[in-house]
């Protein structure tokens, strides 16, 4: 009882280069914070693998304690207490074949164009809440340079820390490039707690660990505590 008592279970999925899933065992950046916080703090931590759609519904009915890689959005806010600060920051781009980057050069471009989602995924307002676009969606970023390359979508979205590093991986850098269009907004990647976890208690001191780890520049230095192992997988 008293493991289970201090175990943080949290609801994974695979997201090079901060969550790569190999059988029941996760890695990566994410992973790395979470030991740097369970030392600090105290805890064990459990992982729950699931689609990341699913684990935001375990968030929201409390079968899981937290996630990881959050985007802040305030629908979430309902249901999740977000902690701070954020640990990482990204930017959201557009990918396309080789040699279309101008083919998607305003917003507007993109309602005559598919483009590939991640279900549940938040990207930035005013794509999120555009129903004029026609979004494909499927459950795991590492299908979508596949579905483009096989021109089954005309784009997809992504978040750049994640799919560049996704696309370098697996030696498609080449083949894809960034759309000339730029959203120009700041994805800040957030730990999140279900508001229905008793952890939510101690909120105050996963953010004064938080801060102390962000000091230590673990932003900056986050890549090189898995770059021994190019593919953790």
């Amino acid at each position: 009882m008293e493991d289970r008592e201090n175990t943080l279970i949290m609801g994974a999925d695979s997201w090079p280069p901060f969550r790569f899933i190999n059988g029941s065992e996760v890695s990566g950046i994410d992973n790395e914070l979470l030991k740097k916080l369970a030392k600090r703090m105290g805890f064990k931590v459990q992982y729950q693998l699931c689609p990341w759609k699913r684990c935001l519904k375990m968030m929201e009915n409390g079968q899981i304690d937290g996630m990881s890689g959050l985007a802040w959005r305030k629908e979430r806010a309902e249901y999740i207490t977000y902690t701070a600060p954020s640990y990482y920051q990204c930017s959201t781009q557009f990918y396309l074949p080789k040699g279309q980057a101008r083919l998607i050069s305003k917003h507007r471009d993109l309602h005559s164009m598919n483009i590939g989602i991640v279900s549940g995924s938040a990207y930035y307002e005013a794509f999120d809440r555009d129903s004029d676009i026609n979004k494909q969606s499927v459950t795991q970023e590492a299908v979508l340079p596949d579905l483009l390359l096989n021109k089954r979508i005309d784009a997809f979205i992504g978040t750049d820390c994640q799919a560049d590093y996704e696309l370098q991986l697996r030696g498609l850098s080449e083949a894809v490039t960034k759309a000339t269009f730029k959203p120009g907004n700041s994805v800040d990647l957030y730990l999140g707690l279900s508001s229905k976890s008793r952890w939510v208690e101690r909120k105050a001191e996963f953010n004064k660990a938080l801060w102390e780890i962000r000091e230590e520049q673990f932003h900056e230095n986050a890549l090189d505590l898995i770059s021994s192992s190019p593919n953790p997988q």
